[in-house]
């Protein structure tokens, strides 16, 4: 029994609690705590698994101060641009969200820890329900917990439940709306939201199912659990040729159109180890401020600062 022991060390109560190999450097072992964070950091940062809530770093003598914070830590890089801007966008709006309306949704952390549980599981998207919040603000009438909990699924976390729970989503568009956004980012929100709706009733498969259902379709697979070097290799080229456009995923992505990546412009231009000399580098200097004080001279004509209309 440890507590009959001498009192517990930070490295060793790190190794006992830590979920992932501890990192940190040697030269950060021994700090003071009431002013260095490492440790805490440490700690807290190798255990929670869906936010991290971080502490305010030291204070420097130049910039402002940076505050608490809560990083939002479940995300998964998606295949391509558009879901990733999708996923991120709908994080960021909620946090807004949050604030804008002054919502409450804590969990007890048992409630968060069984939640990963079950979206480890296959097509936890729309097999399992998830412990939410049931009162993300205060009840208008009289409840008998209004902390409550209760278990739904992602399609009821996302647009709503019942009379009580409105949803994520309708309240990133009343968010939306109460800040006067403009209808072509409104359209782009739409967008959005409905790749996570159509994601969460199963109309849009997950990127897992999408992959699981490529390999199970492969005639080298033979649905024992082995993926064989051409079911990987045919996989991943399905998946970079989703990503840069060259293949059309609408079982993953509707009528979403992925742009075929550009290669015109893009060139291998190696970093040179020379240093550019005196008389080449003003040379350049100077090509490049003749060019930019045009672009300034004809743009100030035109509708920027003192004359013409001013432009967007």
């Amino acid at each position: 029994a440890r507590h009959h022991e001498e009192p517990v060390r930070c490295g060793e109560m790190w190794g006992d609690v830590g979920r992932d190999p501890l990192v940190i450097m040697k030269s950060r072992l021994r700090l003071d705590d009431a002013t260095e964070t490492d440790h805490f950091e440490n700690l807290q940062g190798t255990n929670w698994q869906t936010v991290r809530w971080k502490p305010p770093p030291r204070a420097t003598a130049c910039g402002p101060q940076v505050g608490w914070r809560v990083e939002f830590r479940s995300m998964e890089v998606q295949l391509t641009d558009f879901e990733n801007a999708a996923f991120t966008t709908f994080v960021v709006l909620v946090s807004r969200v949050i604030l804008a309306f002054d919502l409450n949704l804590y969990l007890p952390l048992t409630k968060v820890d069984e939640n990963m549980r079950r979206a480890h599981l296959r097509d936890a998207v729309l097999q399992q329900r998830f412990w939410f919040r049931k009162h993300m603000a205060p009840p208008e009438e009289p409840v008998d917990d209004p902390d409550a909990c209760e278990e739904m699924s992602v399609l009821e976390i996302l647009t709503g439940k019942g009379d009580h729970f409105p949803g994520l989503i309708p309240l990133i568009f009343a968010y939306l709306e109460a800040i006067q956004c403009d209808p072509e980012t409104l359209e782009l929100m739409r967008s959005y939201m409905d790749l996570l709706r159509r994601r969460a009733s199963g109309q849009l498969a997950t990127a897992a199912r999408w992959m699981r259902a490529r390999v199970a379709a492969h005639p080298s697979y033979r649905g024992d659990s082995r993926v064989p070097d051409d079911v990987a290799y045919d996989l991943v080229k399905a998946c970079a040729d989703v990503a840069e456009g060259r293949l059309r995923a609408s079982e993953l992505l509707g009528e979403q159109p992925i742009p075929p990546l550009r290669t015109d412009d893009a060139y291998y231009v190696p970093l040179m180890r020379r240093t550019i000399a005196r008389g080449e580098r003003a040379s350049l200097l100077r090509a490049y401020a003749a060019r930019y004080s045009a672009e300034r001279d004809g743009y100030e004509g035109e509708g920027g600062p003192g004359g013409g209309e001013s432009l967007p």
